[in-house]
């Protein structure tokens, strides 16, 4: 009877302890690289693996544990590398595969991941599969998504499309489809008419694209960033509707990221040491986007990126960002991750969009939030969008350039700001690299970089594994404070443009220690880290326009938190 309580005993109390960890996914901060344009090690102008590899103590440095590289396969180059024409194969550009296996062994050594964008909604019309498509041949002949023509239309004198479906970059009703003469059929492309979508429907092609998945696992990858989700399986019917919403978002969809799920947790079952991952990058909503979570027995991805911040623009305020901010929690489903991203290689950088002070303000909030976090490379010292001529473009997609968000990383103010020692570079440099720099900003004591390195290192504490999440906005003050065990962090927001701000923290803490410490501050806030304010109910806080601080408190500890903050 003793052993049997001790055993009870014993697995109670492993239980409890079991909850006190996370898995490493569940917090990270993923740090997204185009490889072409972060660091070039040979001088051809061109960003490379071995570059990668030659700055990965700077990542120690700000605290970055988790690297995601947009397509590193070979390609056409059309859209940035999101047009394959080889899943087995890297961009001959990066270097070698031989070049990947040293990035991944020297990220081992720093205790490094590295997440590859998995590019599975299309592949390149250059593709080896789509010639053998074209051409009927087994098992290619279905490994696209084909249909038939509706007809001739003798005005245009053209084929009609099976539907009125448009395409990301297309926004003509029909734009989605293009015809191929040789095969006489219209094939279907939810991006450019170079990237034909991939029947996901096809069990030879799935089983193909699993073993390919596998070759990356196999060489040491973490998981991978499940590009353009939405698109994978379309509306088996074709029917239109006016939103084109049978595109994307179907349900066998999710079935299928599931079945690829299963085999990754089994895969992660057979090799052990971590849990390898999938991340769904979806631009979608509310209920649509908790379905990439799964439900109990039924996993998805790890989870999706919410690109809510991303889409965020001028105007805001404090009540608005409150409210999207708990709009989008409330569907997170129980004992689910959070991921945020502010910025990523598709978006405008945050400095542009908004405008610069909000640089400092979306990385802090966005790094204090639960959860996971991804940033986008140069986010570290507040990179701005650049300017590039048209014969520097390489995206061309619906007619515009996302080439000024993806500009030249700034090492330093040396020549093509450290990049590269060639005359000309992949893509051009920003005109400020010479005062917006890594270099210039490590050795600032108050910079974005040392910004960041205080956020970085705040995330790896207690409170961010386990603490509690409450947000409020008082007039034009946004705060957001995160709790564990009397451990107490708060985000003050000033959204006041023009005019500093009396902030009293009476109303964000209900309990008054006798000092509050400045842990991180935007640039512009006046404020240092390391700085006290003595907390008197008396005396004012005052904050500069669009500045942002992160105050530490340690106040009692109570099994119940909640007293110790507002009931907001």
């Amino acid at each position: 009877m003793k052993i049997l309580l001790f055993y009870v005993w014993f697995h109670f109390c492993w239980s409890c302890f079991a909850k006190l960890d996370t898995e490493w996914w569940e917090h990270t901060i993923i740090y997204e690289i185009i490889p072409h344009t972060f660091k070039d090690s040979d001088g051809d102008g061109v960003g490379d693996f071995k570059g990668i590899t030659s700055k990965l103590d700077h990542f120690v440095d700000l605290g970055i544990e988790t690297i995601h590289l947009t397509p590193m396969y070979e390609t056409t180059a059309l859209d940035m590398g999101y047009d394959i024409t080889d899943y087995y194969n890297v961009d001959h550009r990066l270097g070698t595969i031989s070049d990947l296996e040293e990035l991944i062994r020297e990220m081992n050594k720093r205790n490094m991941k590295l997440i590859l964008d998995l590019v599975i909604n299309h592949s390149s019309h250059k593709h080896k599969w789509f010639q053998k498509s074209i051409d009927r041949i087994d098992p290619y002949t279905d490994f696209y998504v084909w249909k038939d023509s509706k007809g001739f239309d003798n005005v245009t004198n053209q084929e009609i499309p099976p539907n009125k479906w448009i395409s990301v970059f297309l926004q003509e009703p029909g734009a989605a489809w293009t015809w191929n003469e040789k095969r006489k059929q219209f094939y279907l492309h939810n991006f450019l008419p170079e990237q034909p979508d991939l029947n996901l429907r096809n069990e030879n092609l799935k089983e193909i694209l699993w073993k390919m998945i596998e070759f990356w696992l196999d060489k040491g990858v973490s998981g991978f960033r499940l590009d353009a989700t939405p698109w994978y399986i379309e509306d088996e019917e074709f029917r239109d509707d006016d939103l084109n919403l049978r595109q994307c978002n179907q349900p066998e969809t999710f079935e299928f990221i599931h079945e690829f799920r299963t085999y990754l947790d089994k895969y992660n079952e057979k090799r052990g040491g971590f849990e390898r991952i999938f991340i769904a990058e979806a631009h979608v909503w509310g209920e649509i986007l908790t379905q990439y979570y799964g439900r109990k027995n039924y996993s998805v991805t790890h989870f999706p990126y919410s690109f809510l911040l991303r889409y965020i623009n001028w105007p805001i305020n404090a009540k608005t960002l409150q409210f999207y901010l708990n709009f989008w929690m409330s569907f997170l489903p129980e004992g689910k991750t959070a991921a945020w991203m502010t910025q990523d290689h598709d978006g405008s950088r945050v400095g542009s969009r908004i405008c610069p002070e909000f640089a400092d303000i979306f990385t802090i909030v966005s790094m204090m939030l639960p959860g996971t976090v991804g940033v986008y490379y140069g986010q570290e010292i507040a990179m701005m969008n650049g300017f590039a001529t048209e014969d520097q473009f390489h995206d061309f997609s619906g007619g515009g350039t996302r080439d000024p968000t993806r500009l030249t990383m700034q090492w330093d103010d040396t020549i093509n700001a450290g990049f590269s020692t060639n005359v000309s570079t992949y893509s051009p440099v920003n005109s400020d690299y010479f005062q917006r720099n890594v270099a210039v900003q490590k050795e600032q004591s108050v910079s974005h970089y040392n910004l960041f390195k205080d956020l970085a290192t705040l995330r790896k504490t207690n409170i961010f594994k386990f603490g509690k999440f409450k947000n409020a906005n008082f007039g034009n003050i946004y705060s957001l404070t995160r709790s564990y065990k009397g451990n107490v962090l708060t985000v003050v927001v000033n959204f006041e443009i023009t005019a500093s701000s009396r902030v009293n923290l009476t109303e964000i803490l209900q309990n008054r220690p006798d000092e509050i410490t400045v842990v991180a501050a935007s640039v512009n806030s006046e404020y240092v880290k390391g700085f006290n304010i003595e907390f008197k109910q008396s005396e004012e806080f005052y904050m500069r326009p669009l500045s942002s601080v992160v105050l530490k408190t340690d106040l009692p500890y109570s099994e119940n938190e909640d007293v110790m903050l507002q009931n907001i």
